[in-house]
């Protein structure tokens, strides 16, 4: 019984998170403008993450707070000083800034990190891979970052943010998978890499939707 709703329920999210982001990409080839209602998408993204989150404790909400807070922080160092990620500046596609940075991107940051410690976890076992935390934690960077370049391809086309000249820096990706390997080694150390066949679909559907939009967008 229990099996049974976990499939219904892990098939229902999955469906509606294929027909937001189907819209998302008709909407946004037909006019970049679309991109502003990114927010919503990523607060039903993070909903239904976190609701497909097997055994869940207080500890566990805990821990993606700290992603929560972590990166925005990150990110609010960076987009202000150009010393972590580069020089850019965000536009107004990810909603409401605080010192210049979207309160929202924290939501990114939890979704793609913790997308990317279930896939990575999944693919070891399909390869018969015996990972530990740090190796763990390593591939599962290596995802992000490979989440992220499709983005970067778009991001001021859609206007999340603007990078100095136009030039994507190589320190944006170092950095990316230096702080994407400390938040998936939190991850793993909280136990949160267990099996969620939700969260390894949601993270071929975010790079399905950008490979899309970068190729109707180009």
């Amino acid at each position: 019984m229990m099996k049974k709703f976990i499939e219904n329920k892990t098939l229902l999210f999955s469906s509606i998170a294929i027909l937001f982001y189907s819209i998302g990409l008709v909407g946004m080839i037909l006019n970049p403008e679309f991109s502003a209602l990114s927010p919503l998408n990523l607060l039903l993204a993070l909903v239904l993450l976190v609701l497909s989150i097997p055994e869940k404790n207080n500890f566990t909400y805990l821990s993606l707070a700290f992603i929560f807070v972590a990166s925005y922080i990150l990110e609010n160092v960076g987009v202000n000083s150009g010393v972590l990620f580069g020089n850019y500046k965000y536009g107004e596609a990810l909603g409401p800034k605080l010192m210049e940075t979207p309160i929202l991107i924290g939501v990114n940051w939890i979704i793609v990190s913790y997308t990317s410690v279930v896939s990575a976890n999944y693919f070891a076992e399909k390869l018969k891979l015996k990972l530990n935390q740090y190796s763990g934690a390593a591939i599962a960077a290596l995802l992000m970052v490979i989440t992220d370049i499709p983005i970067e391809l778009l991001c001021s086309r859609l206007d999340f943010w603007y990078w100095q000249n136009n030039q994507i820096p190589l320190q944006n990706f170092t950095a990316w998978f230096f702080f994407g390997y400390i938040f998936c080694f939190w991850l793993i150390q909280n136990k949160l890499q267990q099996k969620n066949v939700f969260a390894i679909r949601l993270y071929f559907i975010q790079i399905v939707f950008f490979v899309l939009l970068n190729f109707f967008m180009k």
